[in-house]
């Protein structure tokens, strides 16, 4: 192979992992700020559902909703990782405070979870029924390769 050769394959390799680094990283939504994440979801959801106004209004409610819950459990995410982490490494196991652990994320969820519900509710109540099949199409498509996915022992 002459080394002119080699160097424009050597460019385009650059250039195209590059690419595909790029659209992974904007469509993985890394970097991406939780403005930036409700929207990019609500455009794809308003595409895929073809959702009107209303509609597409009541999704982002429950998209905010979504991601306010969420981010009110990850800022101990990582102090009860570390606390777990030193559990584990005790000579036995505390399970009075691992259990405590659980109920103060459960506590949290059980707080937020009528709230989200709701907004479900609001949203899918808008929707008419072709959308709510085309919605059920694909949960039901997801879960299918959900299980494929995870589980390649089995070919």
């Amino acid at each position: 192979m002459k080394i002119s050769t080699r160097i424009i394959a050597a460019v385009l390799l650059v250039a195209g992992s590059s690419g595909a680094v790029y659209a992974f990283s904007k469509h993985g939504d890394w970097g991406m700020t939780t403005e930036e994440k409700v929207e990019f979801i609500s455009d794809r959801v308003t595409n895929k559902l073809d959702l009107d106004a209303i509609q597409r209004e009541k999704f982002t409610e429950l998209a905010e909703m979504v991601v306010v819950t969420l981010q009110e459990v990850k800022p101990t995410r990582d102090q009860h990782m570390a606390e777990l982490n030193s559990l584990l490494q005790e000579p036995s196991f505390n399970q009075a405070r691992a259990l405590e652990m659980i109920q103060q994320k459960t506590q949290l969820m059980n707080e937020r979870a009528p709230l989200v519900i709701s907004s479900l509710a609001g949203f899918l109540d808008a929707l008419s029924f072709e959308q709510k099949q085309q919605l059920q199409e694909f949960m039901q498509h997801r879960l299918e390769n959900r299980g494929h996915k995870h589980h390649r022992s089995d070919r």
